[in-house]
Order: C-alpha cells, then structure tokens, then sequence
C-alpha cells in the first residue's frame, strides 16, 4: 500500500529531527518538498525501485504551501493516495532559544528581529494546522522522546486510530497538540495533605485519595462515559490520532491518578492503541 507522510510545521520544531526518524526506517526522504510538485507524488512511488513509503518536509520557505497546501491535499485525494500530515510546534521562547544556540538564520526574513520572524511565521503556518493527522509539540520534549512519539503512532497500521492520555500541569502551560482538555483543579487536593505532598498519582495512596472522593467518583463517571461516546465519533470522521490532556495544577497528583485510571478502563474498553504520557513527571507504574 503507497503510504505518504506529510511533515510541517514551525521552523525549529524538529521536520528534520522527523524526516530522519522515517528515513531511518527505510521512507524514501525528500526535504522541502515544491508544494506544486504534490500532484507528481503518485509518478514518485511508480518510480524505479518500487517505492512504496514516501516522507516529505515541507516549511516555510516555500511561501506558496499557505495558499496551495489544501488544494494539494484535494488532489492526493482524487489519486486515492494514502497520507498523513505531521504538524511540528513548540513555544517561541523555546524556538528562540534553539536559534540562538545553533546560531541559523530564520527562514523568513521579513523583520529585523529574529522573534518577530517567528512570530510572523507562526501566523501563516497556523493556517496549515487544522489540516495535521498528528500535532507534536516538542517544547519540553529531547530527541529520543521525540522518536518514541512516532514510534508509538506510525510503526503501526495509521489506518487505525490511536489514542494519548496526558497528564501536565497548569503552572507550567498547557500542551500545544491537545485535541481534548479536561481541568481537574476543582477536586480535592493531595498536595495539601501532608503525607501525600510529596508523592504523586504513582503512589496507591495518593491515586485512592483523588478517585475515590464524592466528587472525582462523579465527575470521572461523566468523564469516562463521554469519551466512550466521542472516541468512535472521531474515529467515524476519519481522524487517525486523538490526543487527550488531563491537567490540575501542578501535574503531579490529580492529573497523574486520572490519566492512570483512564488508561486503564479505556483499554479493557476498546480494542485502539492507548498509551500515556506524564508530563511532569514520568511514566513510572503505580505502586
């Protein structure tokens, strides 16, 4: 089956670090791909060699992918080509910082200041985003993790829908490729008992303390019977990659305990690929 990945996104946010991860896996790799050469994809995988798995990056630096890029897609369509559109973003100051530190231009020079071209590109890039199978944002995230991401969403069969449960913590902003968030802020909090502070949703105790009261029982039931009824919803639609985001407010007690539960009764419940992601802090077993 011809198979296409599709890599976008924010300049800076890793579509080379993205290309790399496929072409190590054998993707016929092609970096900056011309947006008005997508209608000559399907002569690509005709081509000596038999090519069946391509990945293109395509950025910025082709201004023509704001106005061309849907179109194109409509015409990978019509040839029943197989795609998946990756969309990479991480925060300003995070995309500031890596340019400084690896001291590259900015691909768009339209201002003097190089935040102000990042700001600028985010602007038209956005408008890409509505578009992505998959958004990643690699603010917070190292390279390995980053290979673990897409391990986890495309050493798979992309026809079938996968699931990511996240736990983060308010103080420290909200994820950036969030399709669904729920605020956990309003229920009891363990950090305010002494012998829980210090432990997190890991912990036995602290995960009975946060599901069992009066107001978690009820709110996690509402919770857990509307994600029963979205999840084949977005799946019915089309959509190959439905990131949930749990969060409270420092991401260690509450928003671990839900993510751990959910993750469990979500997979006795579904036959989807379900994995979970502890932003603040890890992904160790609940002991």
């Amino acid at each position: 089956m011809r198979e296409l990945i599709i890599i976008t996104g924010m300049s800076g946010a890793g579509k080379s670090v993205t290309l790399k991860f496929f072409e190590d896996r054998e993707y016929f790799c092609i970096d900056n791909f011309p947006i008005q050469l997508f209608q000559y994809i399907g002569q690509i995988f005709l081509t000596k060699g038999k090519r069946d798995k391509i990945a293109v990056s395509i950025d910025i630096r082709d201004m023509e992918i704001i106005s061309k890029f849907e179109e194109q897609l409509d015409i990978l369509d019509e040839e029943k080509i197989k795609y998946s559109v990756i969309y990479l973003d991480a925060k300003n100051d995070i995309l500031l910082n890596r340019y400084e530190l690896s001291r590259r231009k900015h691909p768009l020079k339209v201002y003097d200041t190089l935040l102000s071209n990042i700001k600028k590109e985010r602007h038209l890039i956005e408008k890409l985003k509505p578009k992505a199978n998959t958004v990643i944002d690699t603010s917070n995230i190292s390279t390995k993790e980053l290979y673990e991401i897409l391990e986890r969403e495309y050493t798979r069969d992309i026809s079938k829908l996968s699931i990511n449960l996240t736990s983060f913590g308010f103080k420290y902003g909200i994820p950036l490729d969030l399709d669904l968030m729920f605020d956990l802020r309003f229920l009891p909090n363990p950090y305010y008992i002494e012998d829980l502070k210090n432990k997190t949703g890991n912990h036995i105790d602290v995960y009975n303390y946060v599901v069992d009261s009066k107001e978690s029982k009820k709110f996690y039931k509402m919770l857990f019977d509307m994600l029963v009824y979205l999840i084949p919803e977005y799946e019915e639609e089309g959509k190959a990659h439905l990131r949930i985001g749990i969060g409270c407010s420092g991401g260690q007690h509450r928003s671990v305990s839900y993510v751990n539960k959910l993750h469990k009764e979500l997979s006795e419940k579904f036959d989807y690929k379900i994995t979970y992601y502890h932003r603040e802090v890890g992904e160790k077993e609940i002991i």
